[in-house]
C-alpha cells in the first residue's frame, strides 16, 4: 500500500496502477504456490525468510531516500496540469514485484487464512480457487482505491505548488513500510 501511494503521489495514477498490477502478479504467484502446496515454502529456514525480508526493507529504504531527496523542478505548465513522470510506468511495476516478492509473510498469510474457510467435506481445490479469485478481486479493488485517493491528493498538492511535500510524504510512507517490514514477524 505504501508503494502504491508513494508512486502515485510522485509519478501519477499510471504508476500507481503499475504497482497494483505488479503486486497482483506476485499475489497470483503466491496463491498458485499456496494452491499446489505450501510445504516447500514453509520448510525454508526462518533465517532465509528473514534475509528476504531484510532485503525488501533495505530496498524500501532506498526508494524512500530517492523520493525524499528527489529535486522538484518548476514547470511551465498550467496550474491544474500534473508534471510528467520521470520514469516509465514499467519501473513502478518492477519495484512492486521486488517489494512484493521480498515479503514472504504474504504466502504465510494465505496458508494461515484460507484454511479457516475451507470445508473439509467438499473438494478443496475449487474452494481454494474461489478464495484466491475473491482475494485478488478485493485486493485489486482496494489497491485501485488507494491509487485514486493518492491521485486526488497529488492534484491538490500540485495545485498548491507543494510537489516537494508530496515527495517527502511518499518517501515517509516508503520508510514507514520498510520499518514495518523489519519489525513485524
Amino acid at each position: 500500500m505504501g508503494l502504491i501511494v508513494a508512486e502515485t503521489l510522485r509519478d501519477g495514477a499510471r504508476h500507481g496502477l503499475a504497482v497494483v498490477l505488479g503486486a497482483t502478479v506476485v499475489s497470483l504467484i503466491f496463491l498458485t504456490i499456496n494452491f499446489f502446496g505450501f510445504a516447500s515454502v514453509a520448510a525454508l529456514p526462518e533465517a532465509v525468510l528473514d534475509l528476504v525480508r531484510y532485503f525488501g526493507a533495505a530496498y524500501l529504504f532506498y526508494l524512500a531516500y530517492q523520493a525524499i531527496t528527489r529535486p522538484v523542478h518548476r514547470l511551465n505548465t498550467p496550474e491544474n496540469e500534473l508534471p510528467p513522470a520521470k520514469a516509465p510506468a514499467f519501473s513502478s511495476f518492477k519495484k512492486s514485484m521486488i517489494i512484493s516478492m521480498t515479503s514472504p509473510k504474504t504466502i504465510l498469510f494465505f496458508a494461515a487464512f484460507f484454511p479457516q474457510f475451507v470445508n473439509e467435506k467438499m473438494p478443496v481445490e475449487p474452494q481454494l480457487a474461489v478464495l484466491s479469485i475473491a482475494f485478488l478481486a478485493v485486493a485489486g479493488l482496494m489497491d485501485t482505491c488507494w491509487v485514486l485517493t493518492a491521485s486526488k491528493a497529488k492534484k491538490l498538492l500540485t495545485q498548491k505548488n507543494k510537489l516537494s511535500l508530496a515527495n517527502k510524504i511518499s518517501g515517509g510512507i516508503l520508510a514507514a513500510g520498510a520499518t514495518l517490514l523489519l519489525f513485524i514477524n
